[in-house]
């Protein structure tokens, strides 16, 4: 069965901004969850105090995301400051 993957048109413009070799690996990662979220390359974590997780592009770089029925939304892509702020 297949993930639907939503992301926002604000989120969507965000991988544009980023390095080639970054906005490749996003990809990369994001076919990854769809297929295995425990893959050890994701560093697939709950995120304390909300209802979302993150997952790692690089060491510097992750996104987040939300289950909802209708599937991954992706909220946010950037630095680990840029997106979890620390």
């Amino acid at each position: 069965m297949a993930t639907n993957i939503v992301i926002p048109d604000t989120v969507l413009k965000k991988p544009n901004d980023l390095p080639k070799e970054i906005r490749i690996k996003f990809w990369e990662q994001l076919e990854r969850l769809t297929t295995n979220p425990s893959h050890p390359g994701l560093r697939n974590e709950k995120l304390k105090g909300i209802d979302a997780c993150g997952f790692s592009i690089t060491m510097n770089y992750r996104a987040t995301y939300i289950r909802s029925k209708m599937g991954i939304i992706i909220t946010a892509i950037g630095t680990h400051k840029e997106v979890l702020g620390d």
